[in-house]
């Protein structure tokens, strides 16, 4: 009778520990965590100071991947185009990508699982440019 109750007992505390472990949903997760990844890039629209916005549609090879790593790569695939820089978020929805050519200030404006965008703000730009990245996954 004690072999069945200290049974019946481990596999309740089993049970119960298992059910307990719940998996973190995506909108709990931080804004990196979400970041992290290979995305299609759909579409970039570029505005210049003068307010004229300029939209290009891209092929489903090109490509912007945030890798997991310790130097928070970032690299960027247009066409034969690669660049290559960092990226570093921050608690909220803002994050900030250094490429050798530019650097962005940038605000995720939608963050999914399969959807991604966000707008980022060429550091020193005169007159401001402002590009709006459309990715999917």
């Amino acid at each position: 009778m004690k072999k069945q109750l200290l049974l019946s007992s481990l596999i309740l505390l089993f049970v119960a520990s298992f059910t307990a472990c719940k998996k973190e949903s995506f909108e709990e997760k931080p804004l990196r965590s979400k970041m992290i990844g290979k995305w299609q890039v759909n579409k970039i629209d570029v505005t210049s100071g003068s307010g004229e916005t300029v939209s290009t549609t891209y092929a489903a090879s090109d490509y912007i991947d945030f890798r997991d790593n310790n130097d928070d790569d970032v690299e960027l695939g247009l066409g034969t185009n690669r660049s290559v820089g960092r990226f570093s978020s921050s608690i909220d929805n803002s994050f900030y990508i250094d490429f050798s050519s530019k650097d962005l200030e940038c605000i995720a404006t939608t963050i999914t699982e399969n959807k991604f965008t966000f707008t980022g703000t060429v550091v020193g730009s005169n007159p401001k440019i402002t590009e709006t990245y459309y990715l999917s996954r």
